[in-house]
């Protein structure tokens, strides 16, 4: 299928996507460890993986282009030798999916390796500063230039690798995630700044780990510390000196204050299990996750219902399903809370600084907690005098630090591309708020878990009922998704849903917007998902039945069965709930075609987890 792009931009940056990387210094055998952590993280990039170990001073690389299992079956990764070391899992963004694009990324004279997440925005006059000094480039990368400014500032300037590695660092214009590892020193720096990245703790076993996300050395430890933007940390794993903390701009002081927190998600919830698919076991988690969600210390609900009452003026920003779980929470407000919402994409946040004041209240939603769009929007508000608050699953995150006040959706680590489980769970906590803002917090518990009980029941009616209707309809070029009031933000998100995973253009719409242009592409058994609620199901039926006139094939998600649709979802009623169990069927029905069409639902083509360079 080909297609015509035209692009209209004041370009920014290039990079909009993200890759996994990890650093270890221990005890083990590096390249063991490293596998294994790397693999807990390739939901962050899939197309490329590599590793490089440190055995005897001297520095030993292996990468190649494909899914870690695939390459690790030429490269074995695990025969290489040493107890430090670093890998990454990359996804292509300067330069294609080739063996020499892929990290980790050499010096020229071989001495320094680096993996990194983030982009280089400058990296051409780098380069070009780097090619007048003699320095040869191997890739089409913008991460090359860094080991070959280390090894700049290390040969031509006669510094130290701390002091290279601070100098190359400064001279960055854009974000970094890195781990550096030296032929000459028998340690590891990491660093980053736009970018996610953590430091895992085994003080028991003397074993250290830099990655960009907790689940990668999960099943190895659980104390982590955070790394803020434009610190440094060095990693000795030694007893009595294992590691060293810094600002960037300040070599001299090591921050004493960096807080130890304890991670409580267990091993198995970042594996697949009995499940074939991280998608298919997070969406089946749901008939826990949003009761968990909605697990709040009373005196936080009361706070953010607080901020929510006496702000001048609120915001609800997000990226994606985020977004979308935003619109739906902002019509329960207006209905049950009678008060004004302001929903805006985290990427047009700034079109709206101009309303900004000290009495605003910003709410920004993520599952990541590291999206830099809506890092950028909660940045912006600060700099206003907002009050901010966090609604995320990342306990740690870039988010969490930068708002004022989080509530955390206790969702466990949600590793599929895809978001099921934290959009269910925003929804619940952005319900609770709306009802506890309107006095009526009781309430809002009780019709959430009043939907709860039917979650478990339309899963797995759905597993069963849906995977025929997939195998029917995967051949389909288009989908449109249609509702009114609550569901009009499903039909968004479902629309979402089917085309990140199936690659089949979907669009969602009110119900009365189909026929002001769009309805002009409906032909001959295009499938249409009607999506009824109790409140709008005489008028989404006329919809319905305007799509039906037209050839298209009807699928209804209601309560109640209607001669209008071709297919039938039963969903129960569930109030202002509603949303909570009208997207699950999407969800699977996603999932289905996705399989019906031969794709891995987990790793989707041109996407990752969270978009960490704008």
């Amino acid at each position: 299928m080909g297609g015509l792009w035209l692009v209209i931009a004041n370009i920014e940056s290039k990079v909009i996507f993200m890759c996994g990387i990890v650093g270890y210094k221990g005890k083990r055998k590096a390249s063991e460890v490293l596998l294994r952590c790397i693999k807990n993280l390739e939901y962050r990039g899939y197309d490329s993986v590599g590793m490089v170990t440190k055995d005897d001073k001297s520095l030993h690389v292996r990468k190649n282009v494909g899914k870690i299992d695939e390459v690790d079956k030429t490269e074995h990764f695990e025969q290489l030798n040493g107890n430090i070391g670093a890998a990454h899992s990359r996804w292509a963004t300067h330069g294609g999916v080739t063996k020499l694009n892929a990290h980790p990324h050499l010096s020229n004279d071989g001495k320094i390796a680096v993996v990194h997440n983030g982009i280089v925005e400058n990296y051409q006059e780098l380069k070009e500063f780097l090619k007048k000094e003699g320095f040869e480039f191997k890739s089409q990368t913008d991460t090359e230039v860094i080991p070959n400014l280390i090894e700049y500032y290390i040969i031509k300037e006669r510094n130290g690798l701390k002091d290279a590695v601070q100098k190359s660092l400064a001279r960055i214009e854009g974000s970094f995630a890195v781990v550096v590892i030296s032929q000459e020193e028998d340690w590891m720096i990491a660093a980053r700044r736009g970018s996610p990245l953590v430091l895992g703790i085994n003080k028991k076993e003397n074993e250290y780990f830099a990655a960009s996300d907790v689940p990668a050395f999960l099943e190895y430890c659980r104390d982590v510390i955070y790394l803020d933007d434009d610190e440094l940390a060095i990693v000795y794993s030694n007893s009595n000196n294992p590691y060293e903390i810094f600002r960037l701009n300040d070599l001299t002081n090591i921050i004493s204050k960096k807080e130890i927190k304890r991670i409580d998600w267990s091993v198995d919830q970042a594996k697949k299990g009995k499940y074939s698919h991280f998608m298919l076991k997070e969406i089946t988690e749901q008939k826990y996750t949003i009761r968990t969600a909605i697990e709040q210390d009373h005196e936080l609900i009361a706070k953010v219902t607080a901020a929510i009452k006496n702000a001048h003026g609120v915001f609800f920003v997000g990226c994606g399903t985020s977004y979308h779980a935003c619109v739906s929470a902002s019509y329960i407000f207006a209905h049950v809370a009678k008060r004004h919402v302001n929903v805006v994409l985290a990427s047009e946040f700034r079109n709206h600084e101009n309303f900004l004041k000290k009495e605003t209240l910003v709410v920004a939603v993520s599952q990541s907690g590291e999206t830099a769009d809506l890092l950028d929007a909660v940045k912006t508000a600060k700099a206003h005098g907002c009050k901010t608050i966090a609604i995320v699953n990342v306990m740690g995150s870039t988010l969490t630090r930068l708002c004022d006040t989080s509530v955390m959706m206790n969702s466990g680590p949600e590793i599929c591309v895809l978001s099921t489980k934290s959009y269910t769970s925003q929804l619940a906590l952005l319900l609770l708020f709306a009802y506890s803002s309107a006095g009526r917090l009781e309430d809002g518990k009780k019709i959430i878990l009043e939907a709860c009980k039917h979650v478990d029941k339309v899963i797995d009616d759905s597993l069963e009922k849906l995977k025929p209707l997939a195998e029917k309809l995967h051949k389909q070029h288009d989908f449109f998704l249609i509702g009114r009031d609550l569901a009009y933000p499903s039909a968004l998100e479902g629309a979402l849903k089917i085309k990140e995973v199936s690659y089949i253009h979907a669009e969602g719409f009110a119900g009365a917007e189909l026929k002001h242009g769009t309805i002009a592409l409906i032909e001959k058994g295009v499938p249409c998902i009607a999506i009824v609620t109790k409140s709008t199901e005489k008028m989404i039926l006329s919809n319905a039945m305007e799509v039906k006139a037209r050839g298209g094939f009807i699928i209804g998600i209601g309560n109640e069965p209607n001669e209008v649709f071709d297919y039938f979802i039963q969903v129960p009623a569930a109030s202002d709930a509603d949303p909570i169990l009208m997207i699950l069927p999407i969800q699977i029905l996603a999932y289905h075609l996705a399989l019906a069409r031969g794709f891995d639902p987990d790793f989707p083509k041109n996407l990752a987890k969270s978009v960490t360079v704008r």
